[in-house]
Protein backbone atom coordinates (compact mmCIF):
# COMPACT_ATOMS: atom_id res chain seq x y z
CA UNK A 1 0.00 0.00 0.00
CA UNK A 2 1.50 3.23 -0.97
CA UNK A 3 1.35 6.47 1.21
CA UNK A 4 1.04 9.76 -0.83
CA UNK A 5 2.45 12.52 0.83
CA UNK A 6 2.67 14.37 -2.41
CA UNK A 7 0.46 17.32 -1.11
CA UNK A 8 3.47 18.14 1.67
CA UNK A 9 5.14 21.01 0.52
CA UNK A 10 8.86 21.56 0.35
CA UNK A 11 8.83 24.56 2.24
CA UNK A 12 11.97 26.17 2.79
CA UNK A 13 13.11 25.41 -0.78
CA UNK A 14 9.92 27.28 -1.57
CA UNK A 15 10.66 30.48 -0.05
CA UNK A 16 12.91 33.29 -2.35
CA UNK A 17 14.74 35.88 -0.72
CA UNK A 18 13.35 38.67 -3.05
CA UNK A 19 14.66 41.91 -2.05
CA UNK A 20 12.20 44.32 0.03
CA UNK A 21 10.08 47.27 -1.76
CA UNK A 22 11.67 49.89 0.01
CA UNK A 23 10.90 52.39 -2.91
CA UNK A 24 7.34 51.97 -2.11
CA UNK A 25 5.62 53.43 1.25
CA UNK A 26 2.17 51.91 0.64
CA UNK A 27 2.04 50.82 4.60
CA UNK A 28 3.61 54.35 5.43
CA UNK A 29 1.57 55.49 8.40
CA UNK A 30 -1.11 52.62 8.34
CA UNK A 31 -2.17 50.82 11.07
CA UNK A 32 -2.37 46.41 9.92
CA UNK A 33 -4.65 44.15 12.00
CA UNK A 34 -3.91 40.85 12.41
CA UNK A 35 -7.71 38.80 12.91
CA UNK A 36 -6.25 35.69 14.95
CA UNK A 37 -8.53 32.80 14.92
CA UNK A 38 -7.61 31.31 18.09
CA UNK A 39 -7.87 32.95 22.11
CA UNK A 40 -5.44 34.93 24.00
CA UNK A 41 -2.38 32.53 24.64
CA UNK A 42 -3.07 29.97 22.18
CA UNK A 43 -0.76 28.84 19.51
CA UNK A 44 -2.51 31.21 16.87
CA UNK A 45 -2.20 33.82 19.00
CA UNK A 46 1.84 32.58 20.12
CA UNK A 47 2.85 32.52 16.66
CA UNK A 48 1.27 35.73 15.51
CA UNK A 49 2.51 38.01 17.74
CA UNK A 50 5.96 36.23 17.17
CA UNK A 51 5.54 37.23 13.85
CA UNK A 52 4.42 40.77 13.92
CA UNK A 53 7.80 42.59 14.60
CA UNK A 54 9.36 40.82 11.53
CA UNK A 55 6.78 40.93 9.47
CA UNK A 56 6.54 44.76 9.74
CA UNK A 57 10.30 45.27 9.59
CA UNK A 58 10.05 43.88 6.22
CA UNK A 59 7.42 45.35 4.74
CA UNK A 60 7.60 48.75 2.73
CA UNK A 61 6.56 51.76 5.12
CA UNK A 62 7.22 49.62 8.44
CA UNK A 63 3.84 49.62 9.51
CA UNK A 64 2.46 49.09 12.92
CA UNK A 65 0.90 45.33 13.16
CA UNK A 66 -1.21 44.63 15.97
CA UNK A 67 -2.95 41.83 17.00
CA UNK A 68 -6.87 41.50 17.24
CA UNK A 69 -8.43 37.85 19.11
CA UNK A 70 -11.34 36.84 17.06
CA UNK A 71 -11.52 33.11 18.50
CA UNK A 72 -14.75 31.51 17.64
CA UNK A 73 -16.33 27.55 16.08
CA UNK A 74 -12.64 26.26 15.41
CA UNK A 75 -11.53 29.95 13.84
CA UNK A 76 -14.38 29.83 11.66
CA UNK A 77 -16.04 33.00 12.58
CA UNK A 78 -12.15 34.59 11.55
CA UNK A 79 -12.38 32.87 8.22
CA UNK A 80 -16.03 33.97 7.72
CA UNK A 81 -14.88 37.93 8.56
CA UNK A 82 -12.01 37.39 6.66
CA UNK A 83 -14.10 36.34 3.59
CA UNK A 84 -16.79 38.72 3.98
CA UNK A 85 -15.98 41.68 6.20
CA UNK A 86 -12.49 42.70 6.61
CA UNK A 87 -10.81 45.68 4.44
CA UNK A 88 -9.60 44.40 1.14
CA UNK A 89 -6.65 47.10 0.88
CA UNK A 90 -3.78 45.42 3.10
CA UNK A 91 -5.00 46.80 6.22
CA UNK A 92 -6.24 43.34 7.47
CA UNK A 93 -4.56 39.96 7.52
CA UNK A 94 -5.94 36.45 8.83
CA UNK A 95 -4.59 33.78 10.38
CA UNK A 96 -7.05 30.55 10.63
CA UNK A 97 -7.21 26.84 10.93
CA UNK A 98 -5.32 24.31 8.17
CA UNK A 99 -9.40 23.47 8.30
CA UNK A 100 -10.42 26.59 6.17
CA UNK A 101 -8.57 24.79 3.45
CA UNK A 102 -11.32 22.13 2.75
CA UNK A 103 -14.24 23.49 5.14
CA UNK A 104 -15.78 24.70 1.99
CA UNK A 105 -14.72 21.46 -0.24
CA UNK A 106 -16.60 19.48 2.19
CA UNK A 107 -19.73 21.60 2.90
CA UNK A 108 -19.28 22.18 6.37
CA UNK A 109 -22.09 23.82 7.96
CA UNK A 110 -21.63 27.70 8.47
CA UNK A 111 -18.75 28.21 5.89
CA UNK A 112 -19.31 30.93 3.87
CA UNK A 113 -15.53 31.24 2.11
CA UNK A 114 -13.94 29.65 -0.72
CA UNK A 115 -10.37 29.47 0.13
CA UNK A 116 -9.55 29.56 -3.76
CA UNK A 117 -10.65 32.96 -3.50
CA UNK A 118 -8.49 34.21 -0.32
CA UNK A 119 -4.88 36.21 -1.05
CA UNK A 120 -2.94 33.40 1.01
CA UNK A 121 0.24 34.96 2.43
CA UNK A 122 1.78 32.05 3.32
CA UNK A 123 2.22 29.82 6.25
CA UNK A 124 4.43 29.73 8.94
CA UNK A 125 4.98 25.62 9.45
CA UNK A 126 3.10 22.64 8.81
CA UNK A 127 1.36 20.76 11.59
CA UNK A 128 1.42 17.40 12.97
CA UNK A 129 -1.47 16.66 15.61
CA UNK A 130 -0.73 14.24 18.15
CA UNK A 131 -3.05 12.16 19.65
CA UNK A 132 -2.58 12.40 23.57
CA UNK A 133 -3.78 10.49 26.46
CA UNK A 134 -3.48 12.13 30.02
CA UNK A 135 -1.18 9.78 32.20
CA UNK A 136 -4.09 8.63 34.37
CA UNK A 137 -6.11 6.80 31.89
CA UNK A 138 -5.81 3.13 29.77
CA UNK A 139 -4.61 4.42 26.91
CA UNK A 140 -1.18 3.57 25.71
CA UNK A 141 -1.40 3.68 21.88
CA UNK A 142 -3.84 3.75 19.16
CA UNK A 143 -4.25 0.11 19.13
CA UNK A 144 -6.54 1.08 22.81
CA UNK A 145 -8.55 4.11 21.27
CA UNK A 146 -9.97 0.99 18.55
CA UNK A 147 -10.78 -0.89 21.86
CA UNK A 148 -12.90 1.15 24.22
CA UNK A 149 -13.94 4.35 24.62
CA UNK A 150 -11.70 7.56 24.24
CA UNK A 151 -13.04 10.53 25.96
CA UNK A 152 -11.77 14.23 24.08
CA UNK A 153 -12.66 17.77 24.06
CA UNK A 154 -13.84 19.36 20.78
CA UNK A 155 -13.91 22.91 19.63
CA UNK A 156 -16.26 24.26 16.18
CA UNK A 157 -17.16 22.23 13.51
CA UNK A 158 -14.00 23.28 11.24
CA UNK A 159 -11.74 22.21 14.01
CA UNK A 160 -8.83 18.92 13.86
CA UNK A 161 -10.33 18.53 17.58
CA UNK A 162 -13.79 17.68 16.10
CA UNK A 163 -13.85 16.43 12.38
CA UNK A 164 -10.47 14.13 12.77
CA UNK A 165 -11.65 11.96 15.88
CA UNK A 166 -15.03 11.86 13.61
CA UNK A 167 -13.12 10.44 10.85
CA UNK A 168 -11.31 8.20 12.66
CA UNK A 169 -14.45 6.72 14.20
CA UNK A 170 -15.81 6.66 10.65
CA UNK A 171 -12.97 5.23 8.53
CA UNK A 172 -10.57 3.37 10.80
CA UNK A 173 -12.64 1.81 13.44
CA UNK A 174 -11.75 4.35 16.21
CA UNK A 175 -13.50 4.76 19.66
CA UNK A 176 -13.75 8.70 20.62
CA UNK A 177 -16.17 9.90 22.54
CA UNK A 178 -16.23 13.97 21.76
CA UNK A 179 -17.36 16.25 24.30
CA UNK A 180 -18.56 19.63 22.08
CA UNK A 181 -18.02 23.06 23.84
CA UNK A 182 -14.49 24.30 24.34
CA UNK A 183 -13.46 27.71 22.88
CA UNK A 184 -9.90 26.78 22.21
CA UNK A 185 -7.46 24.04 22.35
CA UNK A 186 -6.46 25.33 25.66
CA UNK A 187 -9.31 24.88 27.29
CA UNK A 188 -9.15 21.39 26.12
CA UNK A 189 -5.77 21.01 27.81
CA UNK A 190 -7.28 22.07 30.91
CA UNK A 191 -10.12 19.71 30.56
CA UNK A 192 -7.29 16.72 30.48
CA UNK A 193 -5.49 18.21 33.54
CA UNK A 194 -8.01 18.53 35.63
CA UNK A 195 -9.69 14.79 34.72
CA UNK A 196 -13.00 16.04 32.67
CA UNK A 197 -11.45 14.31 29.56
CA UNK A 198 -9.41 11.11 29.18
CA UNK A 199 -7.40 13.51 26.13
CA UNK A 200 -7.04 15.19 23.34
CA UNK A 201 -7.79 14.09 19.58
CA UNK A 202 -5.33 16.65 18.09
CA UNK A 203 -2.88 18.85 19.91
CA UNK A 204 -0.53 20.20 16.97
CA UNK A 205 3.06 19.56 18.21
CA UNK A 206 4.11 23.14 17.57
CA UNK A 207 1.36 24.43 20.09
CA UNK A 208 1.86 21.87 22.68
CA UNK A 209 6.11 22.87 22.78
CA UNK A 210 5.00 26.01 24.00
CA UNK A 211 2.24 26.22 25.91
CA UNK A 212 2.42 22.53 27.41
CA UNK A 213 6.17 21.75 26.82
CA UNK A 214 6.70 19.64 30.34
CA UNK A 215 3.44 17.41 28.83
CA UNK A 216 6.21 14.92 27.01
CA UNK A 217 9.30 16.05 29.16
CA UNK A 218 7.38 14.50 32.11
CA UNK A 219 5.46 12.19 30.71
CA UNK A 220 2.08 13.56 31.24
CA UNK A 221 0.76 12.65 28.63
CA UNK A 222 1.36 9.48 25.82
CA UNK A 223 1.18 9.86 22.06
CA UNK A 224 -0.84 7.76 19.95
CA UNK A 225 -0.59 8.70 16.45
CA UNK A 226 0.53 11.46 14.66
CA UNK A 227 -2.25 13.27 12.68
CA UNK A 228 -0.42 14.81 9.63
CA UNK A 229 1.09 13.25 6.37
CA UNK A 230 4.78 13.55 7.31
CA UNK A 231 5.90 12.10 10.79
CA UNK A 232 7.75 14.14 13.02
CA UNK A 233 11.18 13.41 13.51
CA UNK A 234 10.64 13.42 17.71
CA UNK A 235 8.44 10.50 17.31
CA UNK A 236 9.53 7.89 15.03
CA UNK A 237 7.58 5.30 16.74
CA UNK A 238 4.30 6.97 16.84
CA UNK A 239 2.02 5.59 13.64
CA UNK A 240 1.13 8.85 11.35
CA UNK A 241 -2.50 8.76 9.89
CA UNK A 242 -1.63 7.10 6.66
CA UNK A 243 -0.23 3.53 9.07
CA UNK A 244 -3.69 3.53 10.13
CA UNK A 245 -4.84 2.63 7.08
CA UNK A 246 -6.30 -0.60 6.48
CA UNK A 247 -6.70 -0.70 2.75
CA UNK A 248 -6.24 1.72 -0.07
CA UNK A 249 -9.70 3.41 -0.16
CA UNK A 250 -8.96 4.11 3.46
CA UNK A 251 -5.84 5.99 2.21
CA UNK A 252 -6.99 7.76 0.04
CA UNK A 253 -9.80 9.61 1.93
CA UNK A 254 -7.38 10.08 4.95
CA UNK A 255 -4.45 11.68 2.61
CA UNK A 256 -7.29 14.08 1.28
CA UNK A 257 -8.57 14.68 4.88
CA UNK A 258 -5.17 15.46 6.50
CA UNK A 259 -3.23 17.13 3.43
CA UNK A 260 -4.85 20.35 5.85
CA UNK A 261 -1.90 20.03 8.37
CA UNK A 262 0.40 20.62 5.70
CA UNK A 263 -0.45 24.77 5.64
CA UNK A 264 -0.43 24.73 9.73
CA UNK A 265 -0.56 28.14 10.29
CA UNK A 266 -1.51 29.96 6.87
CA UNK A 267 -1.93 33.97 6.77
CA UNK A 268 -4.16 35.27 4.27
CA UNK A 269 -5.60 38.45 2.79
CA UNK A 270 -9.61 39.23 1.80
CA UNK A 271 -10.22 38.40 -1.70
CA UNK A 272 -10.17 41.49 -4.21
CA UNK A 273 -7.02 42.60 -2.54
CA UNK A 274 -5.31 44.19 -4.60
CA UNK A 275 -2.36 42.26 -6.63
CA UNK A 276 0.98 44.46 -5.68
CA UNK A 277 -0.66 44.70 -1.88
CA UNK A 278 -0.31 40.93 -2.17
CA UNK A 279 3.09 41.20 -4.11
CA UNK A 280 4.11 43.12 -1.18
CA UNK A 281 2.76 41.02 1.63
CA UNK A 282 4.05 37.66 0.38
CA UNK A 283 7.40 39.57 -0.03
CA UNK A 284 7.62 40.80 3.47
CA UNK A 285 6.54 37.09 5.00
CA UNK A 286 9.05 35.20 2.84
CA UNK A 287 12.52 37.30 3.46
CA UNK A 288 11.16 36.94 6.91
CA UNK A 289 10.37 33.55 7.61
CA UNK A 290 14.46 33.12 6.28
CA UNK A 291 15.89 36.28 8.19
CA UNK A 292 18.36 35.14 10.86
CA UNK A 293 16.89 37.15 13.64
CA UNK A 294 13.50 35.45 13.27
CA UNK A 295 15.20 31.93 12.61
CA UNK A 296 17.10 32.66 16.00
CA UNK A 297 14.22 34.24 17.93
CA UNK A 298 12.55 31.03 17.03
CA UNK A 299 14.98 28.90 18.27
CA UNK A 300 14.81 30.23 21.54
CA UNK A 301 11.50 30.35 22.23
CA UNK A 302 10.90 26.96 21.13
CA UNK A 303 8.38 27.59 17.85
CA UNK A 304 8.10 25.26 15.22
CA UNK A 305 8.41 26.58 11.87
CA UNK A 306 8.51 23.06 10.42
CA UNK A 307 7.78 23.43 6.42
CA UNK A 308 6.57 26.84 5.87
CA UNK A 309 4.70 27.46 3.24
CA UNK A 310 4.43 30.38 0.49
CA UNK A 311 1.34 31.77 -0.46
CA UNK A 312 1.27 30.34 -3.77
CA UNK A 313 2.42 26.91 -3.21
CA UNK A 314 -0.58 27.21 -1.03
CA UNK A 315 -2.87 27.93 -3.79
CA UNK A 316 -1.27 25.00 -5.30
CA UNK A 317 -1.99 22.78 -2.71
CA UNK A 318 -5.79 23.60 -2.38
CA UNK A 319 -6.20 23.11 -5.99
CA UNK A 320 -4.91 19.70 -5.87
CA UNK A 321 -7.74 19.16 -3.35
CA UNK A 322 -10.20 20.34 -5.03
CA UNK A 323 -8.77 18.11 -7.79
CA UNK A 324 -9.54 14.47 -6.30
CA UNK A 325 -11.70 12.58 -7.80
CA UNK A 326 -15.52 13.08 -6.79
CA UNK A 327 -16.18 9.27 -5.49
CA UNK A 328 -13.32 10.28 -3.24
CA UNK A 329 -14.10 13.68 -2.07
CA UNK A 330 -17.81 12.69 -1.79
CA UNK A 331 -16.59 9.97 0.73
CA UNK A 332 -14.66 12.28 2.42
CA UNK A 333 -17.30 14.85 3.04
CA UNK A 334 -19.59 11.63 4.25
CA UNK A 335 -17.06 10.57 6.98
CA UNK A 336 -16.10 14.63 7.85
CA UNK A 337 -19.58 15.50 8.37
CA UNK A 338 -19.47 17.41 11.70
CA UNK A 339 -23.31 18.53 11.62
CA UNK A 340 -23.64 16.36 14.66
CA UNK A 341 -21.18 14.83 17.15
CA UNK A 342 -23.27 11.44 17.48
CA UNK A 343 -20.54 8.57 15.98
CA UNK A 344 -21.50 6.50 13.49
Amino acid sequence: MLKVAGLVSAGLLGLSLAPAIAADDYFKGKTINVVIGGGAGDGYDIYSRFLIPHLSRHLPGNPRIIPQNMPGAGTLVAANFMYEIAPADGTAIGTVGGGTATAHLFKTPGVRVDPRNYNWIGSMNSEVGLVLAWKDTPFRTFKDVREREFVVGGSGPTSGNVMFPLVLNRVVGAKYKIIPGYRSTGDIALAMERGEVQGTSSYHYSSMITTKPHWIRDKQVYPLAQLSLIKHPLFPDVPNVQDLARNDEELQILNLIFARQSMGRPYMLPPKTPANVVAMMRTAFNVAMKDPELVAEAEKRVLDLTLPMTGEEIHTLIDKLYAYPASVIDKAIEVSDTATIGQK
